[in-house]
């Protein structure tokens, strides 16, 4: 494994352990979200770094992912609120009543795994030189599409918080055609890089992403205990938009 391999990933743990320590101080573990996105932007940076030549293929690093990243991080601390635990969290602290902190250690130490594995694109597409064709034209536009999307989800969502009660369904914008269009274009983004890396030793590698990011969206991390929050907050309403509203992939909404 070469050596920056290794350096990307201390450089994780410690950054993951420096958010550990900073949750104890505040009891709020939503520092987690902050710098597991923050990681992915400065490992992708330090790949930049190590590179010998920039070339057209190392440029696209510092737009995906760490602009797309980037974004994200400063979404996420303005949002940011110590007071204010996520409740994803808040159920984790209730739940793991013994050795709660070490077993919060663990979880923020697997985040700084994840880190790693989700810079790994940035590196494998910095290897390369590229000549400007269609897989660059394409990768760009998908990638610029979605970051739009995601943007625009999100400042939906955040207006629609600002202005209504905690009892109503964001249903306006694209959230009319998607219960999740955040976390839908969130996935898109990963189509850039196995389109960049195109006729190269990494593309198989690559298309493990968003077969990765939709398990994870899907299944585990994002849509299944959002929902079940929803419920719980939302009731009757909710069911109501889960009954009319796609979940994941937009799509017009079905009729009353």
């Amino acid at each position: 494994m070469p050596s920056v391999f290794i350096e990307a990933l201390i450089i994780s743990l410690i950054l993951q352990t420096l958010a550990w320590l900073w949750q104890i101080k505040t009891s709020n573990a939503d520092i987690v979200d902050i710098t597991w996105s923050a990681g992915i932007v400065i490992s992708s940076i330090y790949y930049f770094y190590k590179l010998n030549e920039i070339e057209t293929a190392s440029i696209l690093m510092l737009i995906f992912p760490a602009l797309w990243y980037f974004r994200l991080t400063i979404h996420l601390i303005v949002r940011y609120k110590t007071e204010h635990e996520d409740s994803r969290y808040a159920y984790l602290r209730k739940h793991w009543k013994d050795n709660t902190q070490l077993k919060f250690f663990s979880f923020f130490i697997f985040q700084a795994f994840l880190i790693w594995m989700f810079a790994l694109p940035a590196y494998w597409v910095g290897q390369l030189t590229f000549d400007f064709s269609w897989n660059i034209i394409l990768a760009i536009t998908i990638g610029i599409a979605s970051l739009i999307g995601v943007t625009l989800s999100d400042k939906q969502l955040l207006s629609f918080k600002l202005n209504n009660s905690r009892e109503k369904v964001c249903d306006i914008g694209l959230w009319k055609y998607s219960r999740h269009p955040n976390y839908f274009f969130e996935w898109v983004h990963w189509f850039v890089y196995p389109i960049l890396l195109i006729n190269t030793p990494y593309f198989y590698w690559a298309l493990i992403y968003p077969v990765l990011m939709l398990v994870f969206l899907l299944k585990l991390t994002g849509i299944p205990f959002s929902e079940q929050q929803s419920l719980i907050n939302r009731g009757d309403l909710y069911r109501e938009y889960q009954n009319r509203t796609n979940k994941f992939f937009p799509w017009k909404p079905k009729e009353s």
